[in-house]
């Protein structure tokens, strides 16, 4: 009766090694493939970019439209964060 509990637990170990083989490799290629963030690339010189901004064109530089947060909807109140 031993054996007999011997052979079924050995199929066991290895499927479940099995199983967290492949977790282990799916996550990992998901990882791989995930572009990062942090590293881009830009077709503009800093020298060049330099250049263009002068002081003139800095002055009478205007600020990017940037999304309005104000606008609620009714009955929806703004979240709390909790005071540090």
């Amino acid at each position: 009766m031993s054996q007999y509990k011997r052979l079924i637990q050995l199929p066991l170990v290895g499927m479940i090694l099995l199983c967290l083989l492949a977790t282990m490799f799916f996550a990992a290629k998901k990882r791989s493939t995930k572009p990062d963030p942090e590293k881009h690339t830009v077709g503009t010189h800093p020298d060049d970019v330099r250049k263009y901004w002068t002081n003139d064109r800095m002055r009478k530089a205007k600020p990017a439209p940037m999304p309005s947060t104000d606008d609620l909807k009714p009955g929806k109140e703004r979240p709390r964060h909790p005071s540090v």
